[in-house]
């Protein structure tokens, strides 16, 4: 039988890890050859999902520079970024109504059992 919480839990930590992600990459998105991440989300059998931080395909593109050189930068876009943020806000927030929901249910079914 699948956890309700197990799932709802799986839910706020990917978010939590995509958050951490897109920070990363705002922080870092002018900054010479870092490799723009990306959260890779997969379903477990058992309900839920498991994370994982992977590049970005590709992680720099190529942009010219100053000196009529091409430095590479991260493959972030900003805007998309903050769109995922919103994303991973909406996400968090259902995934905890969930857990409030569960919880009061299991208050109900103790009330009736005792």
């Amino acid at each position: 039988m699948v956890s309700v919480a197990a799932v709802a839990l799986s839910g706020v930590f990917a978010n939590e890890k995509r958050v951490a992600v897109a920070a990363d990459n705002i922080a870092n998105l002018n900054t010479k050859d870092f490799a723009a991440k990306q959260l890779q989300l997969s379903s477990v059998e058992s309900g839920g999902v498991t994370s994982r931080v992977v590049d970005k395909n590709p992680a720099t593109v190529p942009v010219p520079n100053a000196e009529g050189g091409v430095d590479q930068l991260p493959n972030v876009s900003l805007e998309e970024e903050l769109v995922g943020l919103n994303i991973s806000t909406y996400g968090a927030k259902a995934n905890l109504k969930v857990l409030a929901t569960q919880k009061k249910l299991d208050e109900y079914l103790l009330d009736i059992q005792a």
